[in-house]
């Protein structure tokens, strides 16, 4: 579960994540990235649980090895932005 996860949908689109897509979601992708490591690290998506480049490596390397380095370097990107909205929307209260 991704805690804000509408908020941070609409947060990625501003910020232009897929904006020029032509054949799959980028925005829905990084859902689906989030929802993944949720899933595998069996814990909620949270502005606690991610809110530092620190927690991202933290993660990264719980999940290095369970899944393709490609796989994880997409999950390392859909983190990097949980963490620059919950730095700039969540914490601030906009």
């Amino acid at each position: 579960m991704i805690h804000y996860q509408k908020e941070y949908y609409k947060y990625i689109e501003v910020m232009g994540v897929g904006r020029n897509d032509v054949v799959a979601s980028s925005p829905d992708s990084y859902i689906s990235y989030l929802n993944s490591v949720s899933r595998i690290t069996g814990t909620d998506i949270t502005p606690d649980l991610l809110k530092s480049e620190e927690d991202v490596a933290n993660i990264a390397s719980q999940i290095s090895g369970k899944r393709a380095d490609n796989t994880v370097r997409n999950y390392c990107s859909a983190m990097r932005k949980y963490v620059s909205f919950v730095n700039q929307i969540v914490l601030r209260g906009d």
